[in-house]
C-alpha cells in the first residue's frame, strides 16, 4: 500500500530535509516514527529537498507499507505525538502504486519572507532581515528577468542536470504589509540554492547594489554561477501541486 503525507516543519534545527549520515534531518525523523509505529522498515521519498535551516508549510512524502493502514487519523495523531515539536503531520492518505511525491508533481510554490523592520529576535529565524531600504517598484521589475522558460545554470550550485538547467517559473508575486515583505514564486522545479539566489539577485536591484541590466548576466554562457545567495531562514516550501 502507498500512502502520500503532507508534513509542516521548521527547519532552523535541521540539517535539511534528505537523510545523510550522521545528520539530522527531517527525512530521518519522519521515517524513524513510521517505523516504530508500523513495526517495519519504512523508507519516504519526499517532493524534493530543502536545505538546511528552510521550513516547509506542505512538504509531501511518500512511503509504501505491508499493512493497509484502517484508521489514518489515528496514525497521523501517533505520529504528532512522537515527532518533535518542530515537525508535525498535517494529513496522510491512501494513494494509487504509480504515485511519487516528486516525479508526479507539476508545479512547486516557493514563499520567501523578508523583513524591513527595527531588529527583534523573533524574526532572526523566520525572515532575511534587510537594513537597506527596498525599493518595491524595483523589487517587482527585477522579478520579471526570472519569470518564463530560462536556462538558470547560473542560479544553482548544482553541478550537471539532465534537463540542461533548463527551468519555467510561471508566476513570482510580491506583496508588502507593514515591514514584512513576501515573494511567492512558482514553478515547474527548482533547482539547488535556486530560489535563494534568485531574491538574492532580486534584493541587490532592489536596495540600489546593482542595475536592472546587470541581471542580464545570469543568463550568459559560459557557466558562471552567481555568488550572491539570500539565507536559508526566509525560505518556505508552500505547496505543491500535483494537478
Amino acid at each position: 500500500m502507498r500512502y502520500l503525507g503532507i508534513v509542516s516543519y521548521f527547519g532552523m534545527n535541521y540539517d535539511g530535509w534528505q537523510s545523510q549520515p550522521s545528520h539530522n534531518t527531517i527525512e530521518d525523523k519522519i521515517e524513524k516514527i513510521l517505523s516504530h509505529i508500523l513495526n517495519e522498515k519504512i523508507n519516504i521519498t519526499g517532493s524534493g529537498r530543502t536545505d538546511k535551516g528552510v521550513h516547509a508549510y506542505a512538504q509531501p512524502f511518500h512511503f509504501d507499507t505491508k499493512k493497509q493502514i484502517k484508521d489514518i487519523n489515528h496514525l497521523v495523531y501517533a505520529l504528532n505525538r512522537l515527532l518533535p515539536i518542530d515537525i508535525k503531520i498535517k494529513s496522510l492518505k491512501e494513494v494509487d502504486k504509480d504515485f511519487h511525491a516528486r516525479f508526479s508533481a507539476k508545479k512547486k510554490e516557493y514563499i520567501y519572507k523578508i523583513y524591513t523592520g527595527r531588529e527583534l529576535p523573533f524574526y532572526a529565524r523566520t525572515h532575511y532581515l534587510v537594513k537597506d531600504k527596498i525599493n518595491l517598484k524595483l523589487l517587482k521589475d527585477a522579478s520579471k528577468f526570472f519569470i518564463g522558460k530560462h536556462n538558470f545554470q547560473n542560479l544553482t550550485s548544482k553541478e550537471r542536470d539532465d534537463k540542461d538547467f533548463i527551468r519555467t517559473i510561471y508566476s513570482i508575486k510580491i506583496s508588502k504589509k507593514k515591514d514584512e515583505i513576501l515573494i511567492s514564486l512558482t514553478g515547474n522545479a527548482f533547482m539547488r540554492y535556486m530560489v535563494r539566489d534568485i531574491v538574492a539577485e532580486m534584493i541587490l536591484v532592489a536596495t540600489g547594489k546593482q542595475k536592472l541590466n546587470d541581471l542580464k548576466r545570469l543568463f550568459n554562457s559560459p557557466r558562471h554561477i552567481t555568488n550572491h545567495k539570500a539565507p536559508a531562514e526566509g525560505l518556505y516550501l508552500n505547496k505543491v501541486f500535483y494537478e
